[in-house]
């Protein structure tokens, strides 16, 4: 009953996914760029510079400070992509004998609106009193262009280049903003990613060490293995069949942004992945690779499928929460 439950929250899921799509054939290669981004790492994931980051405060509420902040993004991207942008819930209150605990979230592809994992963890969040940053992807929601047909059409797509630009620039809007927080608030920082967005916290922590927990559900891991093997890339996968541009190629093209290749800087015991067994967004044959390759750090798999964020949402909480608990 489950597993058919999961089917069909899935399956409605993609359906209402693929109601909207790119109308254009959004593939691009440009071989020596590719070549060059995937022979150095440390290029790519380069070290960010401290950030000037400016606020803007919307309103308190009760000890919370919620509004939006923004810093001039370090990567180079298109104009609407040149700021990074975050929105926050900052508290106002300071317990001397208590370190600060920051949490970072970072949603998935095509959302349209910050609440997947708010309506998880934000209410337990601020009961505990921790600040809590909400990343905008690039080309999602507020950094979206006006030729976007939807939130993420650009940031995955058959534009090889464009795709990897995209999570260089993820990657280090959120080290930047690790770095103030290290810098300014002090304490404690928990990132946490939802699907693609658990694509990029993995990512995250394979080049930055100031992560004190990784909580990664539902993570993407091999986009080439996404675009070609699962029901959300099959779009994509048609702009690259109709330039005959195949999955070892891609695979190899995208190589610098699959994490599945290299392994976190952080303690296992600092890790906690999370998957469903009947997951058709991101199967479990993909996720498995990573887990395994990392060395098999604490990872529950959970009997549902990507819908299971929404459907199993209880019991994905009660599981995150108690790992946060045991380790702070």
């Amino acid at each position: 009953m489950r597993k058919l439950i999961s089917n069909l929250g899935d399956h409605y899921g993609l359906y209402d996914l693929h109601k909207d799509y790119s109308k254009t054939d959004q593939f691009f290669y440009n071989e020596k760029e590719v070549i060059e981004l995937n022979s150095d790492d440390s290029k790519v994931y380069f070290e960010p510079k401290l950030p000037k980051i400016e606020f803007e405060n919307s309103f308190e509420e009760n000890n919370y400070i919620h509004g939006k902040l923004n810093f001039l993004s370090q990567v180079s991207n298109e104009e609407c992509n040149k700021d990074a942008i975050f929105y926050y819930d900052l508290c106002k209150c300071k317990n001397e004998d208590k370190e600060n605990v920051n949490v970072i979230m970072i949603h998935g592809w095509r959302t349209s609106k910050l609440d997947k994992l708010e309506n998880l963890f934000l209410k337990d969040f601020i009961e505990n009193n921790y600040n809590i940053y909400r990343y905008v992807l690039p080309y999602h929601l507020d950094r979206s262009p006006n030729t976007s047909s939807f939130s993420g059409e650009y940031f995955f797509s058959a534009n090889v280049n464009k795709t990897i630009k995209s999570i260089q620039q993820s990657v280090n809007d959120i080290r930047a903003l690790i770095k103030f927080i290290k810098n300014n608030k002090k304490g404690k920082i928990i990132l946490m990613g939802l699907s693609l967005g658990g694509l990029v916290t993995n990512l995250v922590s394979e080049f930055e060490k100031e992560i004190d927990l990784l909580i990664s559900l539902f993570y993407a891991n091999d986009l080439s293995f996404v675009t070609f093997k699962s029901i959300p890339g099959k779009f994509i996968k048609q702009d690259f069949h109709n330039h005959d541009f195949h999955i070892n190629l891609l695979s190899e093209s995208w190589k610098v942004i699959n994490p599945g290749i290299r392994k976190p800087l952080i303690s296992l015991d600092k890790i906690f992945l999370a998957s469903g067994i009947y997951d058709k967004y991101v199967l479990e044959e993909d996720t498995r690779s990573l887990w395994e390759n990392w060395g098999k750090p604490k990872r529950h798999l959970f009997k549902c499928g990507h819908s299971g964020i929404v459907l199993y949402k209880n019991k994905i909480r009660k599981e995150t929460l108690a790992f946060i608990k045991e380790r702070l």
